[in-house]
């Protein structure tokens, strides 16, 4: 099983549905990406989940990237798939809506 970390997200019509993420494998550790970041639509994120692999969230802070809480696959109140964050209580709240965003295409 891999681990993935989100750097980045895409959000599409309603302001809280992420549509694209930004992501790469990450090492065990999470210190570095073994896979270059690349822009991927949400279901291959949840694709990754469904087959078992952990993914995190990662943002930025001073200069650093810190990690952020991980993702769980979702289903939203139109009935499609998608992924939000998994509230803890030592994440500050940070949710998959409060990292940068990408570019739109």
């Amino acid at each position: 099983m891999a681990v993935h970390a989100i750097t980045a997200v895409r959000v599409g019509g309603n302001p809280e549905r992420v549509t694209h993420v930004l992501w790469g494998q990450v090492s065990v550790s999470g210190d570095q990406f073994e896979v270059t970041p690349h822009a991927s639509p949400v279901i291959e994120v949840v694709d990754a989940l469904a087959k078992g692999d952990t993914v995190v969230t990662v943002f930025p802070l001073d200069g650093q990237r810190v990690a952020g809480p991980e993702v769980r696959s979702v289903v939203d109140d139109a009935g499609r798939q998608s992924i939000e964050t998994v509230a803890t209580d030592s994440d500050g709240g940070r949710r998959l809506t409060d990292l940068p965003r990408l570019d739109h295409e």
